[in-house]
């Protein structure tokens, strides 16, 4: 993790066009991320096995996506029968929300937002692609970062009940907290909480449990479980109406 050049990053992101914010969605993160992980833009946006990498270099292709993972399963797994990649899927710690005003563009001043992001969340998205979490050839790199989001009030889709939603305009980072980076079934279970190993050996638990040991939704709990257990990394048997998970022995990537 290099504070500096993601500091550049970020920079690139925000010049990357006249006028810097206004970009609909989340682009920036999506432009920082590649920046940061490939500085040299000849080899941004390159076309390789009948799809557009958002990386092409001489270590492979790098594919950032900020939001949701299925979209690109087909693609992913493409260019997994040729070269390795190295998927980044970022995941928002905290995020300060700032109104601008459609009409002078002036901004509001910076609210917290009361949700926060763990990496924990990304298994959301990865359990939509967990045929591939077992692939050797595949890294998933998660960066916990902080940012700002840029909405403007009444411009997004019409409400049932009247009126317009918030538009989110940008989003745009501020700072990486952390990296995490899995490439063997051993990098998932470091994610998995010390309230589920009794000397330091993984207990066997449920869903449940593992929601209620890390503080975690059971949604978010039940996508852990899931994607883990594609990777390599648990096993899984039935007991009575739940699924209890292992670690799994003698697996290697």
């Amino acid at each position: 993790m290099n504070e500096v050049s993601f500091s550049a990053a970020c920079a690139r992101a925000l010049l990357r066009k006249p006028g810097g914010i206004g970009m609909l969605g989340e682009k920036a993160l999506h432009s920082a991320m590649k920046y940061y992980y490939e500085p040299d833009e000849t080899c941004h946006e390159r076309e390789f096995m009948g799809f557009v990498a958002d990386v092409l270099n001489g270590e492979g292709v790098i594919e950032v996506q900020t939001r949701n993972l299925f979209a690109m399963k087909r693609k992913l797994a493409v260019f997994l029968r040729e070269t390795s990649v190295t998927l980044v899927h970022p995941i928002v710690r905290e995020r300060r929300i700032i109104y601008m005003d459609p009409e002078t563009g002036e901004l509001s001043r910076p609210r917290r937002s009361p949700k926060r992001g763990r990496t924990e969340d990304a298994y959301l998205g990865l359990v939509h692609i967990r045929e591939a979490l077992s692939e050797r050839n595949l890294v998933v790199v998660i960066p916990l970062v902080d940012a700002e989001e840029y909405r403007v009030r009444g411009a997004g889709a019409e409400k049932r009940r009247g009126g317009r939603a918030d538009l989110k305009y940008e989003l745009l980072p501020t700072e990486l907290v952390c990296e995490t980076v899995l490439v063997t079934p051993e990098d998932h279970l470091r994610l998995l909480p010390d309230a589920l190993r009794e000397g330091g050996e993984l207990k066997p638990f449920t869903v449940k449990e593992l929601a209620q040991a890390g503080s975690l939704p059971v949604r978010t709990a039940s996508a852990m479980c899931a994607a883990m257990t594609a990777a390599g990394a648990l096993t899984r048997r039935r007991q009575g109406r739940s699924y209890v998970y292992e670690r799994a022995e003698g697996e290697e990537r």
